[in-house]
């Protein structure tokens, strides 16, 4: 076996460049020693529709996620959380007094849309257990039972990127109180006693909050529930503190967060289901994706097979799926990622794998990325490597029903959203780019 160099000898569309031939493709003597076409192929069907998964896992993420905004695509998009807190020791001085109590939530840098805003974060006593009813994970569709009043809230102007590192909330007295001196009396000694009386907190976004969904980390030194307290053992008193961690390492899971997209106006709720699909035809030529939420876009490729149409033995050389996000729907704000995960769903889009660069000594991730090297001209675009994936559909035995899906990186655990051009947009159109060769043709 040996690697096939051979010039551009015809090309039926675009022209021969320095990347025409950026593939592994490896070519046997019968490849090699015959008359061989090049040809550049744009003219493939790509069919491009928005699906909605039915639920997402985020028990797993160690992230807290709270805020809230009004989007005018994926209507009021708003993020919870819900999840236990622990001490490490029920020892306290039992001449301790109590003084106050107060929730601290350390930033992770991560947040989504306008910070500039106005965000508040209320506080809720849980009322029952954070624990999954069946299985052993909770989704972003789901909820716990809490308290309608606030033990405490904050009106602040997030400042994830500096400022400060964290933010404190104060909480009630009265629940700080009865919750110290439980310990301190010894009426709570262990964490199932504890989680008898006090269950955990869920953190609310303001009904009426329109900025920005914030990231906190769930590190126990940056985020935690501190009770202080007084001890008179001097002439001057000595504060203490109690601390409550955050548990997110339990199993069953103790930690997750709610995240939602609601409103009737927008073309997502006929989304009920994770089987039902919505071309791009019917959404203006447009798909969509919002992680937290399960939306996202799906490709298929049905007319990969039209390349035996093509006299002569051929194979794929490289393929390259060009989609340009629509114009006017990111921002500062709201901006684009920088790459995409791609995975194949089957004909029931359940997730079945990522897609690799099929190397077994160094297998890596395949990403879209965003090309931008024109982009002060308008010409923004995600290129897509899927050389190896429409090779595989173009020599499938039989018929292959998968479907490509774009997920941006921590797909579970963000808010991040953003708005494609499909196949049919007048705009720019989803384009696929085949570099294709041909050789062992009849001779007239």
């Amino acid at each position: 076996m040996r690697y096939l160099l051979f010039p551009c000898l015809l090309l039926l569309t675009g022209a021969c460049g320095d990347n025409l031939y950026d593939t592994d493709f490896e070519a046997g003597e019968d490849f090699t020693d015959s008359n061989v076409r090049v040809l550049s192929i744009d003219t493939l069907t790509v069919e491009m529709s928005t699906i909605k998964f039915d639920s997402l896992i985020t028990s797993g993420a160690t992230r807290i996620l709270v805020g809230q905004y009004m989007d005018t695509v994926f209507g009021k998009t708003t993020a919870s959380s819900y999840f236990e807190l622990l001490p490490d020791s029920y020892n306290v001085d039992n001449n301790g007094v109590y003084d106050s109590i107060s929730l601290f939530l350390g930033y992770d840098q991560y947040y989504y849309n306008d910070t500039l805003r106005t965000s508040s974060i209320h506080v809720k006593r849980l009322t029952s257990r954070v624990k999954p009813v069946d299985g052993d994970s909770f989704y972003n569709t789901q909820s716990i039972a809490h308290e309608t009043e606030s033990l405490g809230q904050l009106s602040f102007i997030p400042r994830p990127l500096g400022g400060t590192d964290s933010v404190e909330i104060e909480l009630n007295d009265d629940f700080g109180r009865e919750l110290f001196e439980r310990i301190q009396q010894k009426n709570i000694t262990t964490n199932d006693q504890l989680r008898e009386y006090f269950k955990g907190f869920t953190l609310q976004p303001g009904d009426h909050d329109n900025g920005a969904v914030v990231g906190y980390t769930t590190s126990p030194d940056q985020s935690f529930l501190r009770v202080y307290y007084s001890t008179h053992e001097t002439e001057e008193p000595t504060v203490q503190h109690l601390d409550f961690a955050i548990t997110t390492e339990s199993s069953p899971p103790t930690f997750f967060n709610r995240i939602a997209a609601e409103d009737s106006e927008t073309p997502f709720h006929a989304l009920t289901d994770k089987k039902v699909v919505l071309p791009s035809t019917e959404t203006g030529h447009r798909t969509y994706i919002q992680s937290g939420t399960g939306i996202t876009t799906r490709i298929r490729f049905p007319s990969v097979k039209t390349l035996y149409d093509i006299e002569g033995t051929g194979t794929v050389l490289n393929a390259t799926l060009k989609i340009k996000p629509t114009n006017w729907y990111y921002d500062k704000n709201l901006p684009l990622k920088d790459t995409l995960n791609l995975y194949l769903v089957d004909q029931n889009n359940d997730i079945t794998e990522q897609l690799t660069n099929m190397d077994p000594s160094t297998p890596l991730a395949l990403k879209a990325v965003l090309n931008r090297e024109n982009q002060e001209f308008g010409k923004l675009y995600f290129e897509v490597p899927l050389g190896t994936y429409i090779e595989r559909l173009f020599t499938a035995t039989r018929e292959d029903r998968s479907a490509l899906v774009l997920l941006p990186s921590e797909y579970s655990s963000t808010v991040d959203r953003m708005v494609l051009n499909g196949e049919n947009n007048a705009d720019y159109r989803a384009t696929l780019e085949v570099t294709y060769a041909v050789y062992d043709e009849d001779d007239d």
